[in-house]
């Protein structure tokens, strides 16, 4: 069965080596190799800000603050989530959004190919998750047509978590997991719809899960 009649069929569907294995590993480099915070925003959900601290993400303790408050939303089974997202603040200092709309140019034109889009791009970004990050049971509503998430975790054992867990009949105890597999994207069809989580991670400190995630209208 072609890629396409399976996404069509099933609501999703991942392809291996999207791109050529040396492009992958280089732009996973670019990603990791300079960390600073100008670069990444924590996101988390619920969000109740420390009173009289101020609220900056170079902050260890506002992060583990944030962290918490989203593990205990996690625990009573609310809409949480928390991870490292790629910022837009300083794109023209670190140049990150180049990158990673890069990716989201070739989604659009294999998509195209197949004639499934018209071809627009709604958003993109990186996602990096560390020890304990997750995003729970969500669906992405009207982001746009299709989403996709693009993997460059290397070296990932099932341990470590982080998989993407899919319901595509729509019922929480029936889910399909797809490993955060190097150089594999996943796309997702929003109309099917396609309810997903992203399961909590107990990777260590030197395994990142990073990911270029986003929509195509």
């Amino acid at each position: 069965m072609k890629w396409i009649e399976y996404l069509d069929k099933n609501g999703f569907v991942q392809i291996n080596n999207f791109l050529p294995y040396d492009e992958a590993l280089q732009l996973r480099g670019k990603i990791i190799k300079e960390n600073h915070f100008k670069k990444w925003n924590l996101l988390t959900t619920p969000y109740r800000p420390l009173m009289n601290i101020k609220d900056r993400i170079s902050s260890d303790i506002i992060d583990k603050h944030r962290h918490k408050q989203a593990g205990q939303a996690l625990k009573r089974r609310q809409f949480s989530f928390s991870f490292y997202r790629s910022s837009n603040k300083h794109a023209k200092q670190h140049g990150q959004s180049q990158l990673h709309k890069g990716i989201g140019e070739k989604v659009i034109n294999l998509l195209k190919e197949e004639e499934l889009i018209v071809g627009q791009l709604q958003d993109s970004f990186f996602a990096d998750f560390k020890a304990g990050q997750f995003i729970s049971y969500h669906t992405d509503g009207s982001a746009g047509k299709y989403a996709f998430i693009y993997q460059l975790s290397q070296g990932w054992q099932k341990k470590y978590g982080g998989q993407l867990e899919l319901y595509p009949k729509k019922i929480k105890f029936f889910k399909k997991q797809l490993e955060p597999k190097f150089n594999s994207l996943a796309i997702l069809k929003l109309a099917h719809p396609m309810p997903h989580s992203v399961k909590v991670l107990s990777n260590p400190a030197h395994k990142h899960r990073i990911t270029v995630s986003g929509w195509v209208e």
